[in-house]
């Protein structure tokens, strides 16, 4: 019985995934064995419920030019993450799990609905951070970050990180 439901399980994530990579939309990602290869593990590392929500709201992965990536809310039943080509460096890299939360962060907006919900920035980052965090991608996030720190907003991001890596490596909390 527990095999069957973790068949199931398995079969929801592995098919959500190969749909995903089979849209036309995300020929791109295919064509690289490298941001496949980053892609499938992030999408991987994602609780059922995400791929729940990610099956009923479609979101695509679009490479164009700025810096990073950046989450659009829903433009008609579809969500977008521009996908920049510093990104798409990251995601070819040796230190591809990098590239990994900075997209798990915007699935994060994706998932909270941060656009159709329109909370405070910071706290919609926050909540983001959060969903990479609990993806697995805490360390690499938080070493993005670090070279932003120069804003405040990112130094209370930084420091919300860097607490949540304690508590959860076994260090004790400061009083």
């Amino acid at each position: 019985m527990f095999q069957l439901f973790t068949q199931k399980k398995h079969n929801l994530k592995d098919n959500y995934i190969k749909k995903f990579l089979n849209e036309n939309d995300h020929r791109w990602i295919s064509e690289d064995t490298h941001i496949k290869r980053a892609i499938v593990n992030l999408l991987q590392s994602m609780t059922e419920e995400h791929i729940k929500f990610f099956t009923k709201n479609k979101t695509y992965l679009i490479p164009c030019q700025a810096h990073l990536s950046c989450a659009i809310g829903k433009t008609s039943n579809n969500h977008l993450i521009l996908v920049f080509p510093e990104l798409i460096k990251l995601l070819k890299s040796g230190s591809c799990s990098h590239g990994m939360a900075v997209l798990a962060h915007e699935f994060g907006h994706i998932f909270h609905q941060h656009t159709e919900n329109k909370i405070e920035t910071l706290q919609a980052q926050i909540e983001a951070d959060q969903f990479a965090f609990n993806l697995g991608f805490g360390e690499e996030l938080q070493e993005i970050l670090l070279d932003h720190a120069h804003d405040i907003d990112c130094r209370v991001r930084i420091a919300r990180l860097t607490a949540a890596l304690i508590s959860t490596n076994g260090f004790v909390k400061a009083s």
